[in-house]
């Protein structure tokens, strides 16, 4: 295998390809960083979002943070030295893993079980230019159907990726919880109704389990906020 996987330094090529997946609460953090630096041009879109039937809602479980309309790139990346605003404040779990990034994510909306689950694939980015100029086709093949090989190119990574998935759960779990005690009742597209409004699957879980906050997703980042506001 070759060397471990290394970004190059002022390349924010990943910043400006696509639109960013982003969780529910990561659009609280990112809004409120943005407030805090005064990053314009901020636009969040859903991603996939399942319809609560009982209560006449579409929740959003992952949103799409848009490229700007001043460049087509992230509206945190800095056009002058391609770095990163939240760098060291909170980047999106999406950016902290790529290259290595879900190629199919599989929710589970199980009416008679009342569950929500997931299940999702890994792919390794050819779109990055280390792995495009640096990676044989055969490394990227054996990365992507074994973990361990992955972890000794890209630690950091695989990490981010492996701590979304955690979060994730997070997100299902609390979905099941308060399907099965009768707050809501679920359904996939099939049961999506273009009319009922959209809501953050984060505030809306709060709504019913108060408790869990911020903190509860990313530890510390109240913290976080105030010192950018430093």
């Amino acid at each position: 295998m070759s060397v471990p996987f290394r970004c190059m330094p002022s390349c924010g090529y990943c910043c400006t390809i696509s639109p960013v997946t982003v969780f529910p609460h990561e659009v609280i953090i990112l809004s409120k960083l943005a407030e805090e630096l005064d990053v314009k041009d901020l636009n969040f879109k859903p991603g996939y979002v399942v319809t609560d039937i009982k209560n006449g809602v579409r929740v959003a479980l992952s949103y799409l943070m848009q490229l700007n309309s001043r460049g087509g790139m992230c509206p945190f990346l800095n056009p002058e030295d391609k770095t990163c605003k939240v760098h060291s404040l909170y980047k999106p779990l999406t950016c902290r893993s790529f290259p290595y990034l879900p190629r199919v994510i599989r929710y589970i909306i199980d009416p008679e079980l009342r569950l929500v689950d997931f299940n999702v694939e890994f792919v390794v980015s050819t779109l990055c230019p280390v792995i495009k100029n640096n990676y044989t086709q055969d490394e990227l093949e054996a990365m992507i159907s074994n973990v361990r090989i992955a972890i000794k190119v890209m630690p950091r990574e695989v990490a981010a990726a492996e701590e979304a998935i955690k979060v994730r759960k997070l997100y299902a779990d609390a979905l099941t919880t308060l399907w099965r005690a009768g707050y809501i009742e679920l359904r996939g597209s099939e049961g999506n109704n273009t009319n009922w409004p959209i809501v953050n699957a984060f505030e809306y879980i709060r709504q019913f389990i108060p408790h869990i906050t911020l903190d509860k997703f990313v530890p510390n980042i109240s913290q976080v906020i105030k010192r950018a506001n430093l």
